[in-house]
Order: structure tokens, then sequence, then C-alpha cells
């Protein structure tokens, strides 16, 4: 019978603390109402340019035969919102948008070949602008970044792909993409994991705290992944129902044994 007792004990600790409060999933605990984050990077850093990246470029005049030559897909769509928003897919972006090849080179209509890999968004824009001024008069042109994406896994309420079509992302931003993190995440470690020339390289961001906005990691790259670990109580709060039923089970079984031995 003292066995049995003590089964129980054990099993009514086990459920005690296995529950976690909400505070442990509170974003920003530290800051309090009209408090003033200092510290905070000037602006996100403008993602260099690699080969395999594809970019929107438009190259447009007052000249509507000018702008049928240099932005020949933009022809094919007779509803300019149906135009721009073929680039707002994945699919969409590799049919029509303009990839850096192998040989770290954009081919542009008419302009022909154009050095891409190696400068940033506003750079490059200013590349082709430079380009586009020696053969068209008051050209207007405008470079994006069409492949801009993240992954977002672990426990959040949607993983998956999200794809940017700013010019800046930071963390908060692409986990309320996901739908935010369960009940299950731990928000002190989130992992940021950067993909580079010298390899992959790794932050981890307490979102607890106001200091993730002085992180490095803060304001996403392309290709980022960013990974919510569980909880280390979350093997515990899965299996409470087993518990429960394993705990009422030994109850019972108590109760009878304590009939049975009178």
């Amino acid at each position: 019978m003292k066995n049995y007792l003590n089964l129980l004990y054990i099993m009514s600790l086990t459920l005690m603390f296995g529950c976690r409060s909400s505070k442990e999933l509170i974003y920003l605990k530290d800051v309090s109402p009209n408090d003033f984050i200092t510290g905070l990077p000037a602006q996100a850093a403008d993602p260099v340019l690699k080969n395999g990246d594809i970019l929107y470029i438009s190259i447009k005049s007052t000249s509507p035969e000018v702008n049928m030559m240099y932005n020949p897909e933009s022809n094919m769509e007779t509803n300019s919102y149906g135009s721009y928003q073929k680039f707002t897919t994945p699919s969409g972006a590799y049919l029509y948008g303009f990839e850096i090849g192998k040989d770290d080179n954009l081919n542009l209509p008419i302009l022909g070949k154009v050095k891409a890999a190696g400068y940033t968004q506003s750079e490059m824009e200013q590349v082709v602008q430079k380009k586009a001024d020696e053969t068209i008069k008051d050209a207007i042109v405008k470079v994006k970044l069409l492949n801009f994406k993240v992954t977002v896994m672990g426990e959040v309420k949607n993983p998956g792909v999200y794809y940017n079509y700013s010019n800046t992302i930071n963390v908060i931003e692409a986990l309320a993409m996901a739908n935010g993190n369960t009940d299950f995440a731990t928000i002190r470690t989130v992992m940021v994991v950067r993909p580079s020339p010298k390899g992959n390289k790794t932050y981890m961001l307490d979102l607890t705290s106001k200091d993730i906005y002085s992180s490095e990691g803060f304001y996403l790259q392309p290709n980022d992944n960013i990974i919510v670990r569980p909880d280390k109580h979350k093997n515990v709060q899965l299996n409470s129902q087993a518990y429960s039923l394993i705990l009422s089970s030994a109850s019972v079984l108590i109760a009878v044994l304590g009939f049975v031995l009178r």
C-alpha cells in the first residue's frame, strides 16, 4: 500500500510542476509603458545580391514605345494590377523576374549584360539607372529583390517559408506571419540561422527582453531560418491526459486495495 501511495504522490508532483505560467510567453517583459528603448540599430542592412537572386526591374519613361522595348513582360497583361500581381508569387517571380546568372550578371532587354552580384539592392538600382540614362531620356528605374524569403519553424502555429516584399523584415514580424508561437514555445531562446560565405551563423534572441532590438539577428536577411524551440515541459504537457488517466486508475486501485485489505 505504501508503494502505491508513493506512486500517487510522485505522479501528482509531476502534473503539478509540469504546468507552466503564462508569464513565460510574454514578449518584452522588461518594458514599461512610455519607456524609450535605446540602442536600436539605425536601420536594417541592405542585402547583398548574389547569383541566383531574382530581381524585379522596371525601366520607364514618358514614351510608351520605349516602355514596351525595355519592359516586354508588362505587355503580357492588359490589367496593370495583374501585371504587378504576377511578381508576388514564387512561380511568378521565377518566370517574369530577372535572375542573376552564375557569371554574376543580369541579362536585360536592350541594355544587355549588367553586373549585379556584390551590389546591394539600392546600389543595383543606381547601376541600372546609369546604364539606362545612356540611351533613355528621363528614365525612371526601380529594382526590387523578389526572392527575399525566410523560413519559420518549430513551435509556431503555421511553420513555413514566407516571402517578404518590403525592404526590411524583423524576427517579430516573421513570427507574426507564422501566426505567432504556440503555447509550448520558449521565447527566451529563439534562434536565427543566417547563411554566409563562411558558413551558417547563429543568433540567439530572448524575446522577453528589449535587448533583442540591438541584436544583429533582429533584422532578418534573405534565406534566414527562425527556429522556435519547445519548452522543456512540453513532453509532460503533451502526455498530461495519459498521466491523468494513470493517476485516476491508481487512485481507484488504491481504494479497492484499501477496501480488500481491511
